[in-house]
């Protein structure tokens, strides 16, 4: 089951592997970055739980770039850096992340401290999990049992995040239209839930040929099937 999602910055390869490498053995999933640039089109597209972040990158400072793209407020961030002075480390754990590592660093205890963070941050109910999938609320993103990213549209989302949170219940159409209209029902009927319902099960199809866990209740909506795993 996947921990979360860590973004690796760091632009030298062999260090930014051996990172991923123990997490990813850890039970993460883990994004690389060898630049800023990289860095903020992960943020963006991705929304890891947590970055991993060194100050010195080859197209800017990471101690700017995160105060700049305010990554504190999107993820967790550790800053991993050879920089041992006392006045970078104040100034980085003041305004810009929650945790400070001079390199070099023993992978065990960087997982130590990603999980450390994560439960910190993470309040219990911030993930649903369901039939290997993991839906997180907050930032509102669903990963794979594989624990790749699977991009939805917000309607999608909101649905889907209905029927996780009413599990092991059917939800009626009713509801479900009240969830994407926000009770603004111009625009919006029982046949756009069957439509968004249809593309989620499109999406949510596995390569193996597994369906997506999303059951018709006839003469009520929809059920999310599958084991339910911790919230």
């Amino acid at each position: 089951m996947v921990q979360g999602t860590v973004l690796v910055v760091e632009d030298a390869p062999e260090v930014r592997e051996l990172y991923a490498d123990c997490l990813e053995a850890a039970g993460f999933r883990v994004l690389r970055a060898a630049d800023a640039a990289t860095m903020a089109r992960l943020l963006a597209s991705d929304r890891p739980d947590l970055v991993l972040l060194d100050i010195d990158l080859p197209d800017g400072n990471g101690l700017d770039c995160a105060r700049r793209m305010r990554i504190r407020d999107q993820a967790g961030l550790i800053f991993v850096t050879v920089r041992t002075d006392n006045e970078d480390r104040i100034a980085a754990l003041e305004d810009a992340g929650d945790d400070y590592v001079t390199k070099p660093v023993d992978p065990r205890e960087l997982v130590a401290r990603v999980r450390n963070l994560l439960r910190r941050r993470s309040p219990d109910d911030t993930y649903v999990r369901f039939d290997g999938w993991t839906l997180d609320l907050v930032r509102r993103a669903l990963f794979r049992p594989d624990g790749s990213f699977l991009a939805l549209t917000a309607g999608e989302f909101n649905i889907l995040a209905a029927l996780a949170m009413m599990r092991p219940n059917p939800v009626n159409r009713e509801y479900l239209l009240d969830v994407i209209s926000s009770r603004d029902r111009a625009n919006v009927s029982e046949h756009t839930v069957d439509t968004l319902v249809m593309r989620l099960r499109r999406k949510m199809r596995q390569d193996n040929g597994r369906d997506a866990p999303i059951l018709t209740v006839r003469g009520v909506g929809y059920v999310l099937a599958g084991e339910s795993g911790d919230s």
